[in-house]
């Protein structure tokens, strides 16, 4: 198992962090909202699968194809303690590219009423095949810093925007 995670100090209150990175949506947006090299230009279908989008037993599906192979993986929430800390992880057996399957983790630290530190870690299985172990072992760390520079910075950006547009929440953007 590997294990990469990046931390931002953000200005902003520790359960509005919380908030903005609970949604599946805004923490997902750098695969399934914008194309980039990364992705190969390639978006993913993002379905929330169950009534409740948040909490224990919340369920994602990302879908699609990256460079004519097909990405079709779950993920399900396993620990959730409000306004602290979220895990989820890839549940069935998930169709990827550079990793076999894998647990993201998002923790909030309050700092000062206005300030919070954001950790989010994914801990990743490398594919067994030997190809594709190859490519994993090395794009995997690559790739997976680049996802978690999407989702600390785009959070950083977005709750800056807020607080200066005086609470809209402008949708992420690409770090």
């Amino acid at each position: 198992m590997r294990i990469v995670e990046q931390a931002i100090v953000i200005q902003a209150p520790a359960e509005q962090v919380f908030a903005y990175t609970d949604d599946i949506r805004n923490m997902g947006f750098h695969m399934s909202e914008k194309s980039s090299m990364p992705m190969m230009g390639s978006k993913l279908k993002l379905e929330i699968l169950t009534p409740q989008p948040t909490g224990v037993g919340a369920t994602y599906r990302y879908s699609g194809k990256m460079m004519g192979l097909t990405i079709d993986f779950s993920e399900t929430v396993t620990k959730y303690v409000p306004n602290r800390e979220k895990i989820w992880h890839t549940i069935g057996e998930p169709k990827l590219i550079i990793m076999s399957g894998y647990e993201m983790r998002t923790t909030v630290e309050p700092l000062s009423p206005d300030s919070s530190r954001l950790r989010i870690s994914i801990a990743y299985d490398l594919p067994a095949s030997g190809f594709w172990n190859f490519v994993g072992v090395l794009l995997g760390d690559w790739y997976s810093r680049w996802c978690l520079r999407q989702m600390t910075e785009g959070t950083r950006q977005a709750l800056a925007a807020q607080a200066a547009t005086g609470g809209q929440i402008a949708p992420p953007r690409a770090a």
